[in-house]
């Protein structure tokens, strides 16, 4: 695991990358369901998509670890998964407003309580045709929750450790719309993280892996 030292370097890395050239499609391809046949964001036009943003909060303490929350099972969308404190972009909102509010409303932390670093490669959902604007915010100490029982029904963490470890990413055969999709998936809680936000997910930890080897130096690659 990082020492301290590494803990304040990593926001500053993802900012820099984040900047420049975020890993994006490629990263994000490694936990999509196969075969994937979503549209590219660039060809869009004509559907009927809506804005919405999450926030990845990032925890500095050791271990790093993720705020995930497992989504009310009566929701209309998504309902009993594996998700990040998020909703849909109201009219007068920008998605970095969205993320914070929706992270206070559904899990109770506030801005004042981590600093955004940049938003991720956006995401399309072709079950409810979301575009999801992926926002990372980092704190440090884990804050405590108090989720808003008719969003979510739990709040947890999970450990960069167990995100990095490939013996926890599984898959898993379902039908939708009568095709077979094979789900990856990492086995980290009772319900399966997978979907759209394992493929997120998958964007953090390859950023997260590619700055280990950075810091690392060469002689250990």
């Amino acid at each position: 695991m990082p020492t301290d030292r590494f803990s304040s370097a990593f926001p500053s890395y993802c900012r820099r990358t984040i900047k420049a050239q975020l890993p994006g499609v490629r990263a994000q391809q490694k936990m999509a369901p196969a075969p994937d046949h979503r549209p590219d964001l660039d060809n869009l036009d004509g559907m009927n998509t809506r804005a919405s943003a999450v926030l990845i909060l990032f925890s500095l303490e050791d271990p790093h670890s993720i705020l995930y929350t497992v989504r009310n099972e009566q929701l209309l969308h998504h309902g009993g998964q594996i998700s990040f404190p998020g909703g849909r972009q109201e009219p007068d909102e920008t998605p970095r407003e969205t993320a914070c509010r929706e992270t206070a409303e559904e899990v109770g932390v506030h801005p004042h309580q981590y600093e955004i670093t940049g938003c991720l490669s956006p995401i399309f959902v072709p079950p409810s045709q979301f575009i999801i604007h992926p926002w990372i915010a980092f704190c440090g100490e884990r804050p405590a929750v108090s989720i808003q029982t008719t969003e979510v029904s739990e709040a947890f963490w999970v450990t960069m450790d167990d995100l990095l470890d490939q013996e926890k990413i599984k898959t898993r055969k379902l039908s939708y719309r009568q095709k077979t999709l094979t789900y990856p998936y990492w086995d980290v809680h009772r319900v399966p993280l997978w979907g759209a936000t394992a493929m997120i997910t998958s964007e953090i930890v390859t950023l997260y892996h590619d700055f280990l080897k950075e810091v690392s130096g060469p002689e250990n690659h």
